[in-house]
């Protein structure tokens, strides 16, 4: 019969649907669930995290982040739960170096699950900072950024400084934490929502 497909081709297309709805299905549920915790629609009782959760979340994607003179490629961290840092450009104050040190505890502390996680430090002006600062946190992403980005992106009318966010795999800024928080209230969100995720 014509338009009818051999038993073998219909068997093959169907393999391949099968195997797209596996491999999409869980993209779909994620999104489905950010979308309804984000947008008010389902926000679960006792829930325990420890940031502030961010209504709506901010839009990582609008920084226009800066990497000294060039445009920083963001698909670098495509797919990475993201710890972003926003401090100054020498970042000489004992606050803004204990969020680096808290930040990187936290970083070691997911133990095999750090590499599923990016720290990224973001001044307005290219960072200029003391090489033993640097060597101390060799995984960081040292960026820059204009203060209407940070406007953009999180509608603040300051910049969050010494404030650190938690970015996930899809862009969305998701949970906000103070300069003096404790570094363990970090880890445990963290903990939990790589626990939770299917992607990133």
């Amino acid at each position: 019969m014509q338009g009818t497909l051999p038993g073998k081709k219909r068997g093959l297309v169907r393999g391949r649907f099968q195997a797209a709805i596996v491999f999409i299905l869980p993209f779909l549920m994620f999104g489905l669930a950010w979308f309804m915790y984000f947008s008010g629609q389902w926000l679960p009782e006792g829930r325990t995290n420890k940031g502030a959760l961010l209504l709506p979340p901010g839009d990582f994607g609008q920084l226009q982040l800066i990497d000294k003179n060039h445009s920083f490629p963001i698909k670098q961290l495509e797919g990475k739960w993201v710890i972003v840092i926003f401090g100054s450009s020498h970042c000489t104050g004992e606050q803004c170096q204990d969020v680096l040190y808290k930040t990187r505890q936290v970083h070691i502390g997911l133990g095999r699950e750090a590499d599923r996680v990016a720290r990224v430090y973001i001044a307005e002006e290219t960072p200029t900072l003391d090489k033993a600062l640097v060597e101390e946190h060799p995984a960081v992403f040292w960026l820059s950024t204009q203060m209407d980005s940070v406007q953009k992106a999180l509608s603040l009318d300051h910049w969050p400084e010494d404030q650190y966010f938690i970015v996930d795999p899809l862009g969305n800024m998701m949970m906000s934490y103070q300069p003096g928080q404790e570094g363990g209230d970090l880890l445990k969100d963290m903990q939990r929502l790589l626990k939770a995720s299917k992607i990133g």
